[in-house]
């Protein structure tokens, strides 16, 4: 909302609603178009007058009435392009594109009506430019007719939309692609916005979703309720998206449900589509997902998942025609991504010579990981019990799939075999000492976890996810997540409830937080995106004994521009299952900034792991500076990249850092080292130094050997800043971070 200021109006004109057409701009009701006195907008004439003006599109508006652009009223007609920055042609980035703010102050703007035939970048805004902003507004009873790229807000977005709200029909002719019901493609930000559009496509159309078609940016907090249908041969058709080319969906729900005709592919109740650079968190879908004959890739959730999964449900059911495959409760299929904590309740039904029917997932492909997940639908084939793919109709192999810790209720669903997972009866099902012994995050078990995922219903039933209880009782941290204000870690509470708050946001650790007597299953903080401040403090203790194939540390992955800092981890224990390829102790994977940590303790990857490090297992375009690490690193297989700080330096930077920790790799592996294991494509290593001679491995050449003697003294460390970032006891201590309490004898 805006400013109680701007809600002031000092109006010169009546605040009367009116047509008048007139192609030249008109006087606005107030204002002088800057950001603290945004231009008053009360009649049609003034909405109007924004069009494609280049002296308009990047000043800031108020809407101070509600507005009808009723075609049926005097003087009314039907658009033919977007109401406001409507150049647009279909093979070209749009212009102009608006790219200032526009605040609809909660009023709504009725009865929006576009034909063409050959425009796109249809909606009320054509595109909005990444500096764009439109909040609070209302578009409702729009229809909307033409060829693709088309959302009733607007055709395209780079900017954030905020708290909007559309509903109305959309109706595209065959060969359409990338409509949204609020937006067609989305490459900012969305949050707390909804959109009730039923949208109806024709044949080989593609991307098309129940709030944006093609989606890139994020999505937060928002939903779509609105039905899809494609005609046949289509794909990529979603509840809330069609594809997820990168980006994110959090914290939003579809109910819309979803149909295609013969020949389609990639449905899904949420989205149609996720690639590897997708995530999808704690979403839910509930709507149906219907296709016809020869059709396939169809989930309750997402049809064709390559990225992230994690924290959500689909209870609505899956249905194909005849030779249709690759039918999930939750997923259509599943390649080389991830889906942890999850599960799915809805009917699975497939025609005659359907195939791959599973209650979560159709097929799993070579690099799918599943855990922590459930299905409880029943499976029909033709008409009658299909009676395997309880939890997963097939997999490619098994090679480099990775299901752990997932189970099916074989009375329910009707299947007594399922390609992985482990059937239980629903008594089994019911009980938590079931997912007690499989190591669940339960609500109200600390030993396991303090992220508190699941929960076990006082009235007995199936295990829920906390997240979407109402009211939500969990774990709440103090803050609001900003740089000003971050969310505050001072309990193992606080650092795992950081699972569930955003990845972007701003935390605080305030106080040594001691990990002793919980054992978690995988990392305490999966991904980061945004800042965690160690602000000079330790968490001791923590012990890791990880499963699954997700990267593993204190972090699973450090995303690329996240930062970590000023961070000690002490006493730390790592076991990683075969099947997890990166471990390290900040982080297993990392592609952001680490800075000012340190670790001591011991890490141990297993036969499968790719890299495994002190600090980082795999650093890939990250940077690794000020740190050290002393613990002592393991590996089983002679392929993994072992080092005491970083196990693969790929594409990374490692600066001003050194290791002391015994390196071992019991496969006499060629790629290991006192401080990187194996360094490849472009990366660097500068000023960075290790113990030697090493234990276990030989130099290899990756960072500059010192003696024990050499360690402790500040000459040997050339380039280092001994002043504001390290500090040193000469001939006594070995370097230690400013931060830490660093006593010198006198």
């Amino acid at each position: 909302m805006v400013p109680s200021t701007l809600r002031t109006y000092c109006l010169s004109v009546a605040m009367v609603t009116t047509f008048a057409w007139s192609a030249a701009a008109a006087e606005f009701a107030g204002g002088t178009g800057e950001p603290a006195d945004p231009y008053r907008i009360a009649t049609v004439e003034q909405l109007l007058s924004i069009g494609d003006d280049p002296n308009l599109l990047g000043r800031h508006y108020l809407l101070i009435n509600d507005l009808d652009l009723d075609p049926d009223l005097p003087g009314g007609r039907v658009f033919d392009g977007a109401v406001i920055a409507h150049d647009g042609q279909p093979d070209a980035a749009p212009y102009p594109s608006f790219f200032g703010r526009f605040y609809g102050d909660g009023h709504v703007i009725r009865n929006l009506t576009i034909r063409t035939e050959t425009l796109q970048y249809l909606g009320l805004f054509g595109a909005v430019g990444a500096a764009g902003r439109i909040y609070d507004l209302r578009v409702e009873n729009a229809s909307i007719e033409g060829p693709g790229r088309i959302g009733i807000l607007a055709g395209s977005s780079e900017g954030s939309i905020v708290n909007c709200h559309v509903d109305g029909t959309i109706r595209t002719a065959d060969e359409s692609n990338w409509v949204g019901g609020l937006v067609g493609t989305n490459a900012g930000g969305i949050s707390d916005c909804h959109a009730a559009v039923t949208l109806t496509a024709g044949d080989r159309s593609f991307q098309l979703g129940g709030l944006v078609g093609v989606h890139r940016g994020r999505i937060v907090n928002s939903r779509a309720t609105g039905d899809i249908a494609g005609g046949r041969t289509s794909f990529d058709l979603g509840g809330l998206a069609g594809a997820c080319i990168g980006g994110s969906i959090e914290n939003s729900h579809a109910t819309g449900h979803v149909t295609a005709l013969k020949g389609s592919w990639s449905l899904g109740g949420l989205a149609g589509s996720a690639d590897s650079g997708a995530w999808v968190v704690f979403c839910r879908a509930a709507g149906s997902v219907t296709g016809s004959d020869a059709c396939r890739d169809l989930g309750g959730l997402v049809g064709h998942l390559r990225g992230e999964a994690s924290n959500g449900y689909a209870t609505g059911s899956v249905t194909a025609g005849d030779d249709s495959y690759n039918l999930g409760g939750l997923l259509g299929s599943l390649l080389g991504g991830t889906v942890s904590n999850g599960y799915a309740a809805g009917p699975i039904a497939g025609g005659s010579g359907s195939r791959s029917l599973g209650g979560l997932i159709g097929r799993v492909h070579t690099g799918g990981s599943v855990a922590n997940c459930y299905a409880t639908g029943p499976l029909m084939q033709a008409g009658v019990p299909h009676g395997r793919g309880g939890l997963i109709g097939a997999v490619d192999g098994t090679q480099r799939i990775d299901v752990a810790r997932s189970f099916w209720d074989r009375q329910a669903s009707g299947a007594s075999q399922s390609a992985a997972g482990v059937g239980l009866t629903t008594e089994q099902m019911h009980d938590v000492e079931t997912f007690r012994t499989a190591r669940w995050d339960l609500a109200g078990a600390r030993s396991d976890g303090t992220a508190d995922i699941w929960r076990m219903p006082v009235d007995g039933g199936y295990p829920q996810l906390t997240a979407f209880d109402d009211p939500n009782d969990l774990h709440a941290l103090e803050g609001t997540g900003t740089s000003h204000d971050p969310y505050r870690i001072a309990t193992p509470e606080d650092l795992g409830a950081v699972g569930r708050y955003s990845r972007y946001a701003w935390y605080r650790l305030v106080a040594d937080i001691d990990m002793g007597g919980i054992t978690w299953a995988r990392a305490p903080i999966p991904v980061l995106r945004g800042y965690f401040n160690g602000n000079g403090r330790r968490i001791t203790n923590l012990t890791i004994e990880g499963t699954g194939t997700n990267d593993c540390g204190l972090f699973g992955r450090i995303e690329s521009g996240a930062w970590v800092y000023d961070l000690g981890l002490d006493d730390l224990s790592i076991v990683a299952a075969d099947s997890i390829t990166n471990v390290g102790g900040v982080a297993g994977t990392n592609t952001g900034y680490v800075v000012g940590c340190y670790v001591t303790g011991t890490i141990a990857a297993g036969s499968g792991g790719l890299a495994v490090g002190g600090i980082a297992g795999s650093n890939r375009q990250g940077i690794v500076a000020d740190s050290y690490a002393t613990a002592v690193v393991s590996a089983i297989a002679a392929e993994t990249r072992v080092g005491g700080l970083v196990g693969f330096n790929y594409t990374g930077t490692v600066s001003g850092c050194y290791a002391t920790g015994r390196v071992m790799n019991a496969g006499a592996g060629r790629y290991a080292g006192p401080l990187v294991g194996r360094d490849l494509q472009f990366s660097r290593i500068a000023a960075s130094y290790f113990l030697a001679p090493a234990v276990g491995v030989p130099d290899n050449g990756l960072g500059i050997p010192l003696t024990d003697g050499q360690m402790r003294r500040q000459a040997s460390f050339v380039g280092w800043n001994f002043t504001r970032t390290w500090a040193i006891c000469e001939d006594q201590t070995y370097p230690r971070l400013r931060w830490e309490p660093s006593p010198c004898d006198p």
